[in-house]
């Protein structure tokens, strides 16, 4: 079971959505559809996406490699539209990406397909999709990767609303130190030198640059919101004004 722990910050952000062209593309529902929301992907997240406020309630997907961009587009959403087939229910789903696809195709999970597509069976549609701005109540989180320890400390953040760009960890929110993106997945790691920010007895604040697809930029800090007894395995919301 996942741990989590709540505080809220006095933060207001502003976000501004651009609409983008619509794109053509397919999506394709596969065996890996029904079990994509249990967790795992090329982005690493862990747990159960449907129980998780983060995920979109399970509308998740795996997007092509060309947004998914050595892993920048991890958490970023897209609005899919299932178009000129006769399985095509109308409108839209917006879905976070979790995964990445080889070719140019999105792999819907089953709860994001059911929502455009009627029938499983067809496997394959014609879409047309376009990156948005995540749905987002002002509540954020960051998860502490299991085997983090004063000496490697990985996180992830939960809840964004665009691209992460940089996250960077402070002891006293003030003097401010990067983390390096691991591999192409979501979790951001700091190694040499963590302990004199992460040490026991220390509470730690996490900011996060964030970068639309349209190129606005969004900085994000939560002040404090790892506690000085952080434990790994751990997640912690923290609630922002919008």
């Amino acid at each position: 079971m996942a741990h989590v722990s709540k505080i809220s910050g006095g933060l207001c952000l502003a976000f501004f959505l651009l609409a983008l062209a619509l794109t053509p593309a397919s999506a394709v529902f596969t065996s890996f559809s029904v079990g994509l929301n249990d967790g795992g992907g090329a982005c690493n997240y862990k747990g159960d996406f449907r129980d998780s406020p983060f995920f979109n309630g399970g509308l998740t997907a795996y997007i092509p490699q060309s947004q998914y961009n050595g892993g920048k587009g991890c958490g970023t959403c897209y609005e899919v539209s299932c178009k000129n087939h006769k399985s095509c229910r109308g409108g839209s789903v917006t879905v976070r990406a979790v995964g990445k696809q080889g070719n140019g195709d999105f792999l819907l999970s089953s709860t994001a397909w059911d929502k455009i597509v009627r029938d499983r069976a067809a496997g394959r549609v014609e879409i047309k999709y376009r990156g948005v701005e995540c749905p987002s109540n002002g509540t954020f989180a960051v998860r502490v990767m299991p085997g983090s320890n004063p000496y490697w400390f990985a996180i992830q953040i939960l809840g964004v609303v665009d691209a992460v760009e940089k996250v960077e960890i402070s002891k006293d929110a003030s003097s401010w130190t990067s983390l390096r993106a691991m591999g192409e997945s979501a979790t951001w790691v700091l190694g040499s030198g963590a302990e004199k920010i992460v040490g026991v007895g220390r509470t730690v604040s996490v900011r996060v640059t964030e970068v639309a697809q349209a190129g606005q930029q969004l900085v994000l800090q939560l002040v404090n919101v790892i506690p000085a007894k952080w434990s790994a395995g751990t997640t912690y919301e923290y609630t922002v004004v919008i």
